[in-house]
C-alpha cells in the first residue's frame, strides 16, 4: 500500500485508503509530514518510525504502533489497539472499546465513549478517567437467559487499569476534579455482576485476542485463578457515578496515594 500525500491542510499529512492498510513508516515520512498519517476506513495496521510519530486510525478496527520516539496515537472510531512502544507517548483510544498499551516510557492513556483497557507498562504513566462520560449504563436483558443471576443493567467504567504501580503511576481526571472528589471502594466482579468471569470468556473471543496482543494474560487479570476480578472501583463522590476500575490494587492502597498522584487533565 502506498500512502497518498495530502497538502490541503496547513500541516501536510499522509492518507491511507478505504481498504485494510498495513504500513511501516520511515523516518523521512514521519519528519516530512507533520500532520501525520490518517488511515481512513478499513482495519488498518500502522507502525511508526524511530522518531516522533502522529498517527490516526480512522474508522475500522485499527492497530497503531508507535515504535521509537514520543508518539501520539489516535484510534478514533471502533475497537482499536494502540501500542506506544518506546518513548513518552500519548495514546487516545477514541470511541469504542479500546486497548491502550503504553510500553516503555512515561505515557498518557486517554479513552473516550466505550470501555478503555489501560496497560501503562514501564515508566510513570498517567491513566485518564473522563469524568464527563461517567454514568453510562449497558442493558443486559438480552443475555440474562444465558447468564442467570446477572443484573439487567450495569454501569460501565470509563476505563479499566490493569497494571497500576502505586509508587509512580498517576490518575488523571477531567472536569477539574481532584482526589477529594472521589470515592474508593473494593471491587469484586462476582459480587458486582453475579457471574464467574471464566463463563464469559468463550463469548468474547475478540476481546481476549486483543488482550493477548498487549501481552496481558488471564493470569495477569486474575492472579488467584478463581474467575473473580478484584481491585478498586473509583467513583465520583457527588453523584456516586462510576469512573473506572483499578485491578489487583486495594481501595486502601489507592486512598493512601498522595494528592500529587491525582492530576487535572485538559485536552
Amino acid at each position: 500500500m502506498v500512502l497518498t500525500q495530502d497538502f490541503s491542510d496547513s500541516f501536510p499529512r499522509l492518507l491511507g485508503t478505504s481498504d485494510n492498510d498495513n504500513e511501516i513508516l520511515t523516518v523521512e515520512q514521519s519528519t516530512s509530514f507533520p500532520g501525520g498519517v490518517l488511515a481512513l476506513s478499513g482495519d488498518d495496521i500502522i507502525t511508526g518510525s524511530s522518531v516522533n510519530d502522529l498517527n490516526f486510525g480512522g474508522r475500522g478496527e485499527d492497530q497503531l504502533f508507535g515504535g521509537g520516539g514520543n508518539d501520539s496515537l489516535y484510534g478514533n472510531k471502533d475497537t482499536d489497539f494502540l501500542d506506544g512502544g518506546f518513548g513518552d507517548d500519548i495514546l487516545y483510544g477514541g470511541k469504542g472499546a479500546d486497548l491502550l498499551n503504553g510500553g516503555e516510557g512515561n505515557d498518557t492513556l486517554i479513552g473516550d465513549a466505550g470501555v478503555g483497557i489501560y496497560q501503562g507498562g514501564l515508566g510513570s504513566d498517567v491513566y485518564v478517567f473522563r469524568t464527563e462520560l461517567a454514568g453510562i449504563t449497558q442493558d443486559l436483558s438480552d443475555i440474562i437467559s444465558l447468564f442467570p443471576g446477572i443484573p439487567s443493567t450495569v454501569e460501565l467504567p470509563n476505563a479499566i487499569i490493569t497494571d497500576f504501580n502505586s509508587t509512580e503511576d498517576i490518575i488523571g481526571l477531567t472536569g477539574g476534579m481532584t482526589k477529594s472528589d472521589l470515592i474508593f471502594e473494593d471491587f469484586n466482579s462476582f459480587e458486582e455482576f453475579g457471574i464467574n468471569t471464566s463463563l464469559i470468556l468463550p463469548f468474547i473471543g475478540d476481546e481476549v485476542e486483543l488482550l493477548t496482543k498487549a501481552g496481558i494474560s488471564e493470569q495477569d487479570l486474575d492472579p488467584n485463578n478463581d474467575g473473580v476480578l478484584e481491585g478498586t472501583a473509583i467513583k465520583m463522590s457527588g453523584t456516586n457515578q462510576m469512573l473506572g476500575y483499578v485491578l489487583n490494587t486495594s481501595s486502601t492502597e489507592i486512598a493512601a496515594l498522595p494528592e500529587s498522584q491525582f492530576i487535572s487533565v485538559n485536552f
